[in-house]
């Protein structure tokens, strides 16, 4: 450690002992570490920022960290000899770091202007279709309302149309059927008024025809007055008491005339007030009959004013109509034309697409052909192959099953040919042990006839041969000699003895009793009934299966021998073939 202390316990800074090496050993070397530095602070300072914080940025050197101290821990730092060569080595790669980070910063920015114009351009495209999409949107928008506006419209003054015309129309029905029915009224009115009219005409006529009749009257009684007044003048002058009474009922009279008179009078006043009355009322019906002819002509000149208005009105809602047809069709040829100028541009830009795409298609429908015919040489010739196999394995399959289907046949066939042989060799066996037993009683019954004494033998041809009983059966019982052939073979009965009684029924201890016989005897003239003495019914060959066939006819006169030896050849035969046909 190189370290330097002043009497008062100082030690000098290592940076300074460096630094007076480094000027010792070699100026161009300090020249070039103090390049290296200024340029990186400057390139520090690039990246940072400005200069303007330059004294906050940097920490002091080495040198400017020398203090003086009482202990050794005042000291900044020490430094080795060795390590200046190791600083040296850092200053190098310091330098080349600070060219890689030049580097570095230039292709950073580089790549960030890229980046960043890159963006902007993604950016203000985006932007553009944004904005050519909305205004698309917008101006599609706005069409989609003026069409619901002008529907609207439409349909509103169509609604306006068909409301003023149907008022229309309920206002001239309803003015003509109150029209029609002022009239009517006003008809049955006049009628009234001019029924009454005529009624009171004719009550005036009366009433004037009784003022006549009784001013007559009245005139007529005046008459009478002044002769009855000239007559009681004559009488006064030459009174007589008949004169008299006349006179006086004359006055009588007089006076109930004056009376009805008055009372006609009266009358007449009446009748004349009545009148006035009915020309007060004829002139009040006049009048009222004036005004409802004003009413009238109000009301007519009121229906021609209207339907003036509706004539107007129609007409008006007819150019209305007019006007808005003329509209729509001229806003339907411009939908109609736009319509085919985005359908043409949108056919030549399909068009072309779908050129491009069917071109694109055939190349790619080309080499999948050619793929495809590739694939299909390598599977036919694979399927040759296969299908050669296949018909080979076919063939083999099928003569196999074939020779299966023969074989099962075969196996039925046998079963049933074994099935029919026992049947057949049970209905033989039966056969001969029936004969066997036929043939031992025959010799019995033989032997026993010809050692009784009173033997009689009848030959009749129509009746059935037979040994006929010598002496009378008492036992009740009466048991066949000939054996049940279903049940098997039978014993043979024992032989008799000399001196001893056959026991045919099988019952010990009692009489000889002679057994009938369904079979002719043997001997002499007996041929003619051993022609089918032997020939044996089966039990059970009803009862055969259906694929078995029947009995054949009964075998002739051969041994028993030479039967089982064909039966033996010919099962010999057919287990052969069953052999042959299982190893094919």
């Amino acid at each position: 450690m190189l370290s330097r202390k002043d009497k008062t316990g100082n030690t000098a800074t290592p940076i300074l002992l460096i630094a007076t090496m480094a000027l010792v050993s070699s100026s161009s070397q300090y020249d070039r570490f103090s390049i290296a530095a200024n340029e990186l602070q400057d390139h520090i300072v690039d990246i940072y920022g400005n200069k303007e914080n330059e004294l906050e940025l940097f920490r002091p050197s080495l040198a400017d960290h020398h203090k003086v101290g009482f202990f050794t821990l005042d000291r900044c730092s020490q430094t080795d000899v060795t390590e200046v060569v190791e600083l040296k080595d850092m200053t190098e790669v310091l330098q080349l770091l600070l060219k890689d980070v030049h580097k570095m910063k230039r292709d950073i920015n580089l790549t960030k202007s890229v980046m960043q114009a890159d963006y902007e351009a993604k950016v203000q495209e985006k932007a553009t279709e944004l904005y050519c999409r909305i205004n698309e949107k917008v101006a599609e928008l706005e069409r989609i309302h003026e069409d619901r506006v002008s529907t609207v419209r439409k349909a509103f003054r169509q609604q306006l149309a068909d409301a003023v015309a149907r008022l229309a129309v309920l206002y001239n029905k309803n003015l003509e059927n109150k029209m029609q029915k002022e009239k009517q009224k006003q008809a049955g009115d006049q009628y009234l008024l001019d029924e009454k009219y005529r009624e009171l005409q004719q009550t005036i006529q009366q009433n004037q025809n009784v003022i006549a009749m009784l001013k007559m009257q009245l005139s007529a009684y005046q008459q009478s007055k002044m002769d009855l007044e000239s007559i009681e003048s004559v009488s006064m002058r030459t009174p007589s008491p008949q004169f008299n009474q006349e006179l006086e009922d004359l006055r009588v009279e007089v006076e109930d005339l004056n009376v009805k008179v008055n009372n006609l009078q009266d009358q007449v006043d009446n009748k004349d007030d009545e009148n006035k009355k009915l020309d007060q009322q004829i002139e009040v019906l006049n009048q009222e009959l004036d005004q409802e002819k004003m009413k009238f002509d109000k009301i007519n000149k009121d229906l021609e004013n209207t339907k003036k208005a509706a004539e107007n009105e129609k007409a008006s809602s007819e150019k209305l109509m007019d006007k808005q047809r003329a509209e729509m069709e001229r806003m339907f040829q411009q939908k109609l034309q736009k319509a085919q100028e985005e359908a043409e541009a949108n056919a030549q830009r399909e068009s072309i697409a779908q050129q491009s795409a069917e071109k694109d298609k055939v190349k790619l429908l080309q080499d999948q052909k050619k793929l495809l015919e590739e694939q299909l040489a390598k599977e036919r010739k694979k399927n040759q192959e296969k299908a050669e196999m296949d018909t080979d394995i076919d063939k083999y399959v099928k003569n196999e099953k074939r020779l299966k289907e023969e074989i099962e046949r075969l196996k039925r066939e046998t079963e049933r040919v074994h099935r029919t042989w026992e049947k057949k060799f049970a209905i033989l066996q039966q056969s001969l042990h029936a004969l066997k037993d036929e043939s031992y009683i025959r010799q019995t019954l033989q032997r026993q006839a010809a050692a009784l004494h009173h033997a009689a033998v009848s030959y009749a041809v129509d009746t059935p041969m037979g040994i006929l009983p010598t002496s009378k059966i008492n036992s009740p019982i009466k048991k066949p000699v000939i054996p049940d052939i279903g049940r098997g073979r039978q014993q043979p009965p024992p032989q008799p003895s000399q001196g001893q009684p056959l026991n045919v029924g099988g019952v010990l201890g009692e009489k000889d009793y002679i057994s009938y016989t369904v079979s002719a005897p043997s001997g002499r003239g007996t041929a003619m009934f051993s022609v089918d003495e032997n020939q044996v019914m089966s039990e059970g060959e009803d009862d055969l299966p259906v694929d078995v066939q029947p009995l054949p006819d009964p075998p002739s006169r051969k041994s028993y021998q030479y039967h089982e030896k064909i039966l033996a050849r010919q099962l010999k035969e057919l287990d052969i073939y069953y052999y042959v046909q299982c190893q094919v």
